[in-house]
């Protein structure tokens, strides 16, 4: 499955139509809303620029390397039903809507699910969204050194034999300055003006001393 950027009305009709998968199937957990940057969101994201990761083109990526330009990170795994492709989605419209600001920011995918989510994979399935979407992956211990870092809860849901399991997991958008510290989160089923106003207040926001 890939998300294209023109595929609005598939996810919309997806995230009406599976509410019941994402609960059943989901486990949804989203840091509280806030306004701006404050010490419990501040504190996140620390101690981890040495974290290597793997992005889609199959190169390795020290974490704090990517710092320098302000980003909505995001974690979550491709065979996600509905929660995760309407996330990306929505985030993309937010920053079409912004108009010529947007393309200030990244959005950041790393994947919970190393297993099936290889870099060939995650190329695929990012592909419609002409570079703006970053994607990650790398070694089990990596991804969970960088998700407790940001408070990141996710267990594998087995619903069969082999691959055929699902993740829940934390479905929040972490916004990262250019310096790379958390400025503010967007929860999973925010208002579209909420977001928007959060990512043009990062667009906004002084750079760091």
């Amino acid at each position: 499955m890939r998300i294209a950027r023109s595929s609005k009305t598939k996810w919309v009709a997806a995230g009406i139509g599976a509410v019941a998968l994402v609960l059943g199937v989901v486990a949804v957990l989203s840091l509280p809303q806030t306004t701006g940057a404050n010490p419990a969101t501040m504190r996140l994201g620390r101690n981890v620029d040495g974290v290597t990761l793997v992005n889609d083109a199959g190169e390795s990526v020290r974490w704090g390397a990517l710092k320098g330009r302000p980003r909505a990170l995001f974690f979550g795994f491709t065979h996600c039903p509905v929660v995760c492709p309407v996330t990306v989605w929505e985030l993309n419209d937010a920053l079409d809507k912004i108009g010529a600001g947007g393309a200030a920011i990244d959005i950041e995918f790393v994947t919970i699910d190393p297993e099936r989510d290889t870099p060939q994979r995650l190329h695929a399935y990012f592909s419609g969204f002409e570079g703006r979407v970053h994607s990650y992956t790398g070694s089990a211990e990596a991804i969970a050194r960088l998700a407790r870092a940001f408070d990141i809860s996710y267990q594998r849901q087995d619903d069969g034999e082999g691959d055929n399991y699902s993740m829940d997991h934390t479905a929040t958008v972490f916004l990262l300055d250019v310096d790379g510290r958390v400025r503010d989160v967007i929860g999973y089923g925010s208002p579209p003006d909420v977001a928007r106003a959060r990512l043009s207040a990062l667009i906004a926001a002084p750079p760091p001393r």
